[in-house]
């Protein structure tokens, strides 16, 4: 299978113009107001002045509904990024390092904790969102990779192990608050990739 039909867990916002989908944006508005996304159902549905009887309704668990918050975000942020899509792996991590040190999305790595929490709390819970945004990152990265002369396996590997480094260097930043320490780890990964780009180029 090519890596550009790998195949990734279905997960799609509400339909434009849906009640779902105006129930998710008053659920996004509430939790940019309180600044704090690790809430129960029944705090957010009264926030928002409904029950959590109808957010289970339209959403199912807690842990889908903060799924599908990720990626409104997720939506909202890339809208707001250059036209010009990353021509390579470097570009594209650079993008996505630059997207977590950015303090107006704090909220997306609250979810981003909350729910890796959740999972590590409880192995049986599903976390379609998380997972979709994780697959896809790798599907782009293994795309990228490809297209700059690794192999399919190769630049797949190297996907998922860019992801997992990028992920503990945030990890990183947080617990340790030497943002000039991580970033200069953040540019020996940058290097890794370029030098396995350069590397490929030369086979």
């Amino acid at each position: 299978m090519d890596a550009d039909q790998t195949p990734i867990p279905p997960i799609s916002l509400p339909p434009e113009g849906s009640r779902a989908e105006k129930m998710l944006l008053d659920v996004v508005a509430e939790l940019r107001r309180q600044g704090n996304v690790n809430r129960s159902l029944r705090q957010i549905a009264t926030g928002i002045g409904t029950s959590h009887r109808m957010l289970q309704y339209y959403f199912g668990t807690r842990e889908h509904l903060l799924s599908l918050v990720m990626l409104q975000l997720s939506k909202e942020y890339i809208a707001r990024l250059s036209p010009i899509p990353p021509q390579n792996r470097a570009e594209r991590i650079q993008r996505t390092w630059d997207m977590f040190r950015d303090p107006n999305n704090r909220l997306q790595t609250q979810l981003l904790f909350v729910l890796a929490s959740s999972a590590a709390e409880r192995p049986d819970v599903e976390l379609p969102g998380l997972r979709h945004d994780l697959d896809a990152f790798a599907h782009y990265l293994a795309r990228l990779g490809e297209e700059e002369g690794l192999s399919r396996q190769i630049a797949e590997e190297e996907g998922r192990y860019i992801i997992a480094s990028l992920l503990g260097l945030y990890l990183d930043f947080f617990i340790s608050k030497d943002s000039a320490r991580v970033d200069e780890s953040f540019a020996t990964l940058k290097r890794w990739v370029q030098n396995s780009t350069d590397a490929a180029a030369r086979r």
